[in-house]
């Protein structure tokens, strides 16, 4: 087939056949391939392809996004967990720390007590010596105190031993004659001995 207009060779193309439709001029022949109409086309949709991918991206940040929540909500129930415990546990050591102190209150007075009642122990001795010829009397009073740094208020002491003094005459000013006795207090076995001189 040439161009008549220039007497070149039609260039190669689909051109319109005489049966209808069109066929293919490969520059030198009619080739016998299908019409272009009968030809099927695919085309990739990259719209749906798109979509999809859009769908999976966000799934997964959506998963991502879910499990970070879901951790951190794990980790702040844990942490919340621990300052309960924490809390339990102070508490506890409070409420031991405060009853311990009543212990030792109580312990406390229980020795101050005591002290009364070795000095009432040694007040009788004193009027027995009294009584006896040993010295003068009567008897105004009878103090015992912890010697040697001791002290009824240290409860890790387990022994304290006591200088008592016996007044029985007053020479003015608050101050007073008299003599000395001791006692010794085992404040494991509750005992106490006491006796007439200084420790």
């Amino acid at each position: 087939m040439t161009n008549e207009n220039e007497n070149r060779p039609t260039p190669a193309g689909w051109y319109p056949s005489p049966d209808g439709g069109q066929r293919y001029w490969d520059g030198a022949a009619w080739l016998g391939l299908p019409a272009p109409d009968t030809v099927v086309k695919r085309r990739i949709r990259w719209k749906p392809i798109i979509v999809t991918l859009v769908v999976l991206v966000l799934a997964g940040v959506g998963g991502t996004v879910a499990w970070k929540v879901n951790h951190d909500a794990q980790v702040a129930a844990q942490v919340e967990a621990q300052e309960e415990a924490a809390q339990r546990e102070a508490a506890r050591l409070a409420a031991e720390r405060a009853a311990q102190q009543q212990r030792d209150d109580a312990e406390r007075a229980m020795r101050e007590l005591t002290v009364t009642n070795i000095e009432s122990s040694v007040e009788e001795m004193a009027n027995e010596h009294m009584n006896k010829g040993m010295f003068d009397g009567p008897v105004l009073s009878v103090t015992c105190s912890p010697v040697n740094g001791g002290s009824t208020d240290d409860l890790t002491e387990t022994t304290t031993v006591f200088e008592c003094f016996v007044g029985t005459e007053e020479v003015g000013d608050g101050r007073m004659r008299g003599y000395k006795y001791h006692a010794t207090m085992n404040w494991s076995s509750g005992e106490y001995t006491y006796g007439f001189g200084a420790p």
